[in-house]
């Protein structure tokens, strides 16, 4: 060994030493100084709030769903995506959200000035409502393409949320569903009543228009075949006329057919005229009745609100009420009756039976909120530091005080 490679071996002795001994000195501080700083920070964990996450998959059900075989219940599940998007900006609306939650019992006071506070922004509803696709793009990607007859939609709702108490966040988690679960019905069934109320008015004028141009050619035939009849009456000879003759293909030509001939062709015709006004006044009865249900159901839409298990309570009522006083023996009576049955069994299928937590909410046992043994670490570790750097500034504060002192002097 060279005599450069023992100075620096000696140096380095002395400084590790001369380390050494100023924390042995100061060991007392450091050790001290840390476990007072450490139950400190395990004291002051106790004082911090803590914090419980409630969590929960809400299943979704599919309202244009209708009447389905035994195979094909799977598809009443997941909604489309357009009913989806259509309705997301009615449950991430913080006023809806707020008026809801005013009207949902089990909040306090306390609660609604926490959830007006809390819940200002799109972004505070939909960061605790986060959408379940059934194919996601990971599925895509494996995929390449959609499986044959399949669409994406909306299966549910991953939700969660965190309060300083178990059942607060379990109950937010309830609420979180059934809100939701509102606005989709909300805007299925404003979609339902306007579209049906729509179609129902235009049809109807439609039918009557339908109706008056059918009774003015059955007119024009019933005259058309009094005439004819004349003209046998006034010509009996041409009633033996032979009906195999060479007649004009052109419009018009029927003319020159037989008078017999022309007059069971207008008979023919008249029966189909007959028969065909009878399935419009039939159908008019019809949208006579839905037109009384929908023209109810308009106003009631204006007037209830946006509260869509509300709406749909008044639907049945509605029902009842315009059917109360109606003839069932009448089958256009008994028709409509069935398809709005039908229409109404939809909804309740799709948002009372399907609409569900298939997982939670939970009732969290323990906090997620501070975490003590991390606190505790991370304070004790910290103030070691901290107290073994305070000792080498005091050692060297001691060390060139009465240098300092001199100097200032």
């Amino acid at each position: 060994m060279t005599i450069e490679a023992n100075q620096r071996a000696n140096v380095e002795e002395i400084d590790f030493t001369a380390i050494f001994s100023i924390l042995w000195r100061r060991r007392k501080l450091i050790f001290f100084g840390t476990l007072a700083a450490t139950l400190l920070a395990v004291a002051i964990s106790f004082f911090i709030p803590k914090v419980y996450r409630s969590e929960g998959f809400y299943q979704l059900g599919n309202p244009e769903k209708k009447i389905v075989t035994e195979k094909e219940k799977e598809n009443l599940i997941g909604i489309p995506i357009p009913l989806y998007k259509k309705s997301a900006p009615q449950f991430f609306n913080p006023d809806r959200f707020y008026l809801a939650a005013s009207e949902w019992k089990p909040f306090s006071e306390k609660d609604l000035k926490k959830i007006k506070t809390s819940f200002r922004t799109t972004a505070d509803i939909s960061q605790w409502i986060l959408p379940v696709y059934a194919y996601s793009k990971g599925d895509m990607r494996e995929l390449a393409q959609m499986p044959k007859d399949e669409s994406n939609s909306v299966l549910g709702l991953n939700l969660s949320y965190e309060s300083d108490s178990p059942r607060k966040a379990y109950t937010y988690i309830n609420f979180f569903g059934q809100y939701v679960r509102d606005c989709l019905l909300y805007t299925s069934l404003y979609d339902y009543i306007k579209n049906e109320y729509s179609i129902t008015f235009s049809g109807l004028s439609k039918n009557e228009n339908s109706i008056i141009d059918l009774e003015f050619n059955l007119l024009q035939n019933t005259k058309k075949m009094l005439d004819i009849k004349a003209i046998l009456t006034k010509y009996p000879a041409s009633a033996k006329i032979e009906n195999r003759q060479l007649v004009s293909v052109q419009e018009g030509g029927s003319r020159f057919l037989a008078p017999v001939t022309q007059l069971v062709g207008i008979e023919s015709i008249l029966a189909d005229q007959r028969r065909y006004l009878a399935e419009l006044e039939r159908k008019k009865e019809k949208l006579i009745i839905q037109r009384e249900y929908f023209l109810k159901c308009n106003d009631a839409l204006i007037k209830i609100g946006r509260r869509g298990e509300t709406i749909f309570s008044q639907l049945k009522a509605i029902k009842s009420d315009v059917f109360e006083k109606k003839d069932f023996s009448k089958g256009t009576v008994k028709e409509v009756f069935n398809d709005l049955n039908i229409d109404l069994q939809t909804f309740d299928l799709a948002f009372f039976t399907n609409c569900r937590f298939i997982s939670g909410p939970t009732l969290p046992t323990r906090h997620i909120k501070p975490r003590k043994s991390v606190i505790v670490v991370l304070a004790c570790f910290l103030s070691f530091f901290l107290f073994v750097l305070l000792t080498f500034m005091l050692h060297w504060w001691h060390s060139n005080k009465k240098r300092i002192t001199s100097l200032n002097l």
